[in-house]
Parts: structure tokens; sequence; C-alpha cells
């Protein structure tokens, strides 16, 4: 490529008198090529010294000093025939179907058109093709029309991932999803444990019930939690999640074009800088639970908010002008997704990959489940039986040990090694350990003891009948001291005692009925 550099070299060479040869020889060029440079200097000059009146001398000096210049934009590829051009045309459609459908890691990368078109019988190289991909994607440059937005007219949602390290369990993915008002630039996110439909339902009546209103419009990417299918290359099919929360809060929604996060560029900005200034400085992406999370968030958004832009005006500021023209507040949306399960053997319902326990009474027959984003509560015959934890791993086993009541006073010896006293609280696990290993049956009178009166009261009375009666941890005497006054139980007052001489006169009075029973059969 010729530089101003050269071209200087080449004119001066010229004019010192050398021939347009001896120049090509010595600066090892194509004659042709200097040829042409001495040609349009010659030009250049003659029309400088017979310049005319009305011909801008300016602009003939800007001809003869210029730099060499290449017209690359219109080069046509020599061995880029209109056939082998709509061939690769074929196969950037085909791949523009692909992603319209779903399946964008099916589509054809450059090396895979290149065989493609080698299959044809056509000898052409990689390069070459690689070149038609690239001018045939850029072939239109696009033009980008501002937007004017009107107040309280469309607010934009979109997800990010968050790396977060809550209750030291490492850094783990979450979801955040962000709302963006394009008026106002006003922005709020919270953090879900996974980007599911309730997730996201639950997401819009947490926003529209703290924004006190609803937008208008909602502008949504093809989000799987959003769009259920694909019909053809433009139309969308909402799902049943949107449709639900479209209708009870009465505002419209429309889709971004395939790859065309321009076109809801407000939140796209926005989940990049809200994910920076909450959780970007030290110590800041680290919590003890999750509720820890979203309301730092919340905090970090409005000073966001608070922050002046480039119209001199706050985000809040603008908010407010928004508010008035939101539609009404509704009371917040129940996000949950509801679903009927058969009770397994094990007295279990199968949601999400993982297992929950209902009471064994229940097993075989069909119950109804409310998921909700960190909760499941559990119906049969529109009666709440019971409420879990949601768990989000894979094939998780959540056992609440009081439902298993009835099946372990018939098979006690299964209570050693069973999952629900592996996975029951710390403090019934060390009462069985330390007081009951040998006595199951007796244990498990002790755990109904729990479920009614909690754990707490019925760890001191155990504790406190053991300092007592070590060798006697009857469920008699553990209500007896459950039912006397709270305050026997943290400590040895005048009260415990009594209690105690009550309970020694006791076991005195259980071992002599004992013996009269022991002496009556002998006589017989």
């Amino acid at each position: 490529m010729i530089n101003l550099k050269r071209k200087q070299r080449i004119i001066l060479m010229h004019l010192d008198g050398q021939s347009n040869r001896e120049i090509a020889s010595v600066l090892h060029m194509s004659k042709d090529t200097i040829n042409k440079y001495v040609r349009e200097y010659e030009e250049q000059k003659q029309a400088i010294l017979e310049q005319k009146p009305d011909q801008d001398s300016e602009e003939l000096i800007q001809a003869l000093i210029e730099k060499p210049k290449y017209n690359v934009r219109n080069r046509k590829h020599p061995k880029a025939s209109p056939k082998v051009i709509k061939i690769i045309n074929e196969c950037l459609q085909l791949n523009e179907e692909k992603r319209a459908t779903g399946r964008s890691k099916q589509q054809m990368s450059k090396k895979d058109i290149h065989e493609y078109v080698i299959s044809k019988g056509i000898d052409l190289s990689y390069s070459t093709v690689k070149r038609v991909v690239d001018s045939e994607r850029k072939r239109h440059y696009e033009a980008f029309i501002k937007q004017e937005y009107l107040p309280g007219e469309i607010c934009e949602f979109d997800w990010g991932t968050t790396k977060l390290n809550i209750n030291n369990t490492g850094y783990l993915p979450y979801q955040m999803a962000v709302f963006t008002a394009p008026y106002s630039n006003y922005r709020c996110a919270f953090i879900f444990k996974a980007q599911d439909t309730s997730a996201f339902q639950e997401a819009h009546a947490r926003f529209f019930s703290f924004c006190k209103g609803n937008y208008q419009t909602m502008v949504y990417d093809n989000m799987r939690v959003a769009v259920k299918k694909f019909v053809g290359l433009h139309e969308k099919e909402p799902t049943d999640a949107l449709l639900e929360l479209s209708l009870y809060y009465g505002f419209h929604f429309r889709f971004c074009n395939i790859a065309r996060g321009n076109e809801k560029g407000h939140v796209e900005r926005s989940v990049e800088y809200i994910r920076r200034k909450a959780f970007g400085r030290p110590g800041m992406d680290c919590f003890d639970r999750l509720e820890a999370v979203n309301g730092y968030l919340l905090q970090a958004c409005q000073r966001m908010n608070a922050e002046k832009g480039s119209n001199k005006s706050t985000s809040y500021e603008r908010f407010q002008i928004e508010k008035s023209h939101l539609r009404a507040n509704l009371t917040p949306f129940e996000s949950c997704i509801y679903s009927e399960h058969r009770v397994d053997k094990y007295s279990t319902v199968t949601i999400s990959q993982n297992h929950y326990s209902v009471q064994d009474i229940y097993v075989g027959k069909i119950i109804n489940a409310k998921l909700y984003t960190s909760k499941i509560k559990l119906y049969h015959d529109n009666t709440l039986i019971t409420i879990h934890s949601r768990t989000f791993g894979f094939q998780d086993w959540n056992i609440d040990i009081y439902h298993y009541l009835r099946t372990l006073k018939r098979k006690p010896g299964a209570l050693r090694q069973s999952t629900a006293l592996l996975q029951t609280d710390t403090r019934i696990k060390n009462i069985y350990e330390r007081y009951y290993s040998s006595n199951p049956k007796g244990f498990l009178e002790v755990l109904e003891i729990m479920k009614e009166k909690g754990i707490v009261p019925v760890e001191k009375a155990v504790e406190q009948l053991a300092a007592m009666t070590p060798l006697d941890l009857s469920v008699d005497k553990i209500k007896f001291l459950l039912s006397q006054k709270d305050d026997i139980l943290p400590g040895r007052d005048a009260v415990s005692i009594k209690a105690e001489e009550v309970l020694v006169l006791y076991d005195e009075l259980a071992f002599a009925k004992n013996k009269n029973q022991g002496e009556e059969i002998r006589c017989s």
C-alpha cells in the first residue's frame, strides 16, 4: 500500500529526471503504479498552472498533496460469483430462522458455510467466504431513530445474573430482575434464586406495589418466561404467566426483535449499571440471607435514582411526575404456579425435581401445590396441610419428621437411619442421641409433645428431668414439668426443688406398685 511518504519519494525522483522504469526498479514497485502517480501529479500540477477564475485553488492544492486513497468498500471478490453470493445468503437466512425458533446453537459458522460451498463443487477459498459473509452482513448500515416518551407510558424489563455469597455458601449465581422507565430513567431491581415464572410474576407484583401503580406498556426481549413460542420470524406467542399479569394489571406488552437489545436500551444499560454500582465495591457482595440482599439493593437503587442526570434533574424527581399517570394501584398479584401431584410411597411429592414431605396419611392421594419463589404450600381438598421452604437443587429431599409419627410408631426401628431424623433440627437429634437412642418409642412420644409445645420448652424439661432422674425420662414426667410454671425450667429455685420432691415420691409410689403386683403374681 502506498503512503504519503512513498508518494512524495516517487514524485521527487520523477522531478529529478529519473524515468518511471528506473523509479519502479529502485522502489521495487510496479511500473503501472509509478505511471499512475506520476500521471496524476502532472495532471493536477497542470490544472493549478491553468487555473480558471471559477475554480477553487484550495481544492486543486489539496488534490495534489492528499494521501493515496483506496476504494475497498465496493471492491468485489474476484471468485465470488453471483451464484456463490446467493448460496451464502441462503445460509445466512437459514441462520436467522434458527435464531428466531430458538435453535441459535445450531447455526452454521463461516467454516460450515465454506464447507457447504465446496460441497456444491465450487472452488473457493475460506478467506473469500469470510469476506463475503462479513460484507453481506454489513451491506446495509443501520440507522437509529431517537425516541420520545410520555410519563407513565412505557417501562422496560430484563434479567441479569450476578454472583453473591449468601450465608457463606460461596459465590453462586443469582438472578436480578430490573425495571427501568425510559421517561424518568427510574430504576428498580430485585434478587431471586432462579429466573422462573414465579420470580417473573413476583418481580412485577413487587415493582407495581412499590410504584403504587403500573405502566401502560411493558417491553420485553425474547426471554422464555415471557415468550411461549415463536410463530415465524417475527410473531411471538406470550406465556400464560405474562397474559395473567397483563390481564390483572391492565397493561399492554410488546417484544423486541431478535438480537435487538437497543430496542430496550434503557434497561440493557441499567442491568450493568446497577450490578456494578450495587455489588462492585469490596464487601458489598456478601450477605447473611436473601432478604438482606433485596433490602440493600432497594436502598442502592434509591441512591442511584437520586443522582442528577444530563437534564439537571434526578430520576426520582421525574418519577414523581410519572406517578400521576400510572394506572390504578391494585392488591399485589399472587405470584405462584399451581400444580397437582400424587403422594408417593415415601409420603412426598416431587416438584421441580425435588421432594417435599406431607403427613403420611396422604400416601397415594392427589394434592395441590402452590409454588412461590421461596416457599411451597401443599393442599388437600382445599385445606392447607403443610408449608415447605423451597429448594433449588436437584433431587433434594425436604423431610419433616413430624409427618411420619404415625408410621414410625409402627416401625420404630426405622427411626435411627431415617432421612427424617438426619434432616431434623439439631436440638431434636441431640435429645435422641443423648437420651433416647435405645428407646425409639419413648422418643416418638417426646416428638408428639414437641409438636404441640415446641422444641425449646421440651428440651429444657428433658434436660432438667435427666439431672433429677436420669434413669427414667418418661413422657408423664416431661408432661408434669411442662404443666408447672415456666420459672421452674431455667434453674433450681424453691419451686424446682419442690418439683423434684414430687417426682421422687412419684418414683417411690411407682416402684411400690410394681413390687406389689409382682408379689401378687407369685402368690397366685
